[in-house]
């Protein structure tokens, strides 16, 4: 009766969290201007101290969202939380700052419809993009004999959210497949002012261009799975390995548009002198790039697992409302492994699965021909909670992206992550009372 209690108040406490994902403020990063902002990692807390290895993720007690064939393996019924800190130095040619920020990474629900033909089902909710700036720079007007010194203030804000529906089944002992049915929306706000000096009697400008985008995105993932032993020293050693892939198509967002154009009052960033253009809801389409994953692990059983991801999207082909932006397409590299020194143990530390991971990503921002590149290392812990298969999973990121080359702007994270899995079999009838 206490256990299914406190199951109802840890699904009503998700829930609530889930409807304030859109609100949150992920980013403060000056790159995240462009397109529809910096993308959010959208696994759990496990695969992201693996190097955000994922394809060949596959386990029967936690959710692995970015390949729904791993539904297949689902024996409990799991129930997943987490939540991020980033503290960041960002660096220019002449200054450099200190930002930091928080946010609820995802929330995720994994169910077995069957676990013995092999079929499960998941939803959930976590941040797909997030805009975060506020950029001044100076800028030259020229006049017929001289020029005026003025000062341009970008700030953005917004991002997009993504919620889930997920099916993943076993066509063979050893293939699965799955698709997530993703519904993504939200919006992103771009105001750009220009403030002269008042000393030359001239009106400061207001540009606000606000973007509402919402639509569905499919992902088809698929899993190669076997387990063999070996019998040594008279004991059978179980290994697995899995090979997995993702696809996700191209698709066309609904998008919409609202642009206001605005003079302000002399010295002044605040205030209506006049409108000078003004257009709402101008529909249009946002086209988000086709992407693909593809990974492989090799596992002995509750003791190590190594992993290996490279994944791909094509970011030139994005448009917003006709629009391009500075995207390249994407291309990273991921290794994860994990080492669990003795999970028979009835010690906790023997039984703690302790994980190492690293990336190297050509990500899709190009700012004045000059790549931002972005080099990660993760670590983390999987604490077993009691006996069960539920675990507290803790981790921490050092990334590195951009470079002070051709005046852009290099950033140093470091980043706390905390993710609670709760794997229990739930909806069984018992025979006997």
């Amino acid at each position: 009766m206490i256990k299914s209690a406190f199951q109802a108040l840890f699904c009503v406490i998700l829930i609530s969290l889930s409807l304030g994902l859109k609100a949150q403020n992920i980013t403060k990063s000056p790159y995240s201007i462009i397109g529809l902002g910096e993308l959010v990692y959208t696994g759990n807390a496990q695969t992201y101290s693996l190097g955000q290895t994922n394809q060949g993720f596959r386990t029967p007690f936690a959710v692995n969202y970015l390949n729904p064939a791993s539904y297949s393996a689902f024996l409990t019924t799991n129930i997943e939380a987490g939540a991020t800190y980033s503290l960041a130095n960002i660096s220019g040619a002449n200054s450099s700052s200190q930002v930091n920020n928080s946010w609820i990474s995802y929330i995720n629900f994994g169910v077995p419809l069957s676990a013995k033909r092999g079929i499960g089902f998941s939803f959930g909710a976590a941040p797909y993009t997030s805009v975060g700036y506020n950029i001044v720079s100076e800028v030259q007007i020229p006049q017929d004999t001289f020029s005026i010194l003025a000062q341009n203030n970008y700030v953005g804000r917004g991002g997009l959210t993504k919620f889930y529906l997920g099916y993943g089944m076993r066509l063979h002992r050893l293939v699965s497949v799955g698709a997530n049915a993703n519904y993504v929306y939200g919006e992103v706000s771009n105001t750009t002012q220009l403030l002269i000096p008042s000393k030359y009697n001239m009106f400061n400008t207001n540009e606000d261009n606000s973007y509402f985008v919402n639509g569905w995105l499919i992902d088809l993932g698929t899993q190669l799975h076997d387990t063999f032993s070996i019998l040594k020293q008279n004991e059978r050693i179980e290994y697995n390995w899995v090979v997995g892939a993702n696809y996700t198509p191209q698709t066309n967002f609904a998008g919409e548009q609202n642009y206001l154009l605005r003079s302000l009052p002399i010295g002044s960033s605040t205030g209506i002198k006049d409108t000078i253009f003004k257009e709402e809801s101008a529909a249009g389409t946002v086209v988000s790039p086709a992407s693909w994953k593809l990974g492989f692990s090799f596992a002995r059983k509750d003791k190590w697992a190594l992993m290996a991801d490279v994944k791909g999207t094509n970011w030139s082909d994005f448009t917003a409302l006709g629009r391009k932006d500075s995207l390249r397409n994407s291309l990273s590299y991921h290794l994860g492994f994990s080492y669990i020194p003795d999970s028979k143990s009835k010690n906790i530390l023997g039984r703690i699965e302790y994980r190492l991971g690293g990336r190297y990503e050509k990500s899709n921002l190009a700012v004045f021909g000059t790549g931002v590149d972005v080099l990660a290392i993760t670590a983390g812990l999987g604490i077993p909670m009691g006996r069960t298969r539920s675990r507290l999973n803790l981790g921490a990121e050092w990334m590195q992206r951009g470079t002070l080359e051709n005046g852009l702007i290099k950033e140093e994270y470091f980043r706390v992550f905390i993710g609670i899995t709760f794997a229990d079999k739930w909806f069984y009838r018992y025979r006997y009372d």
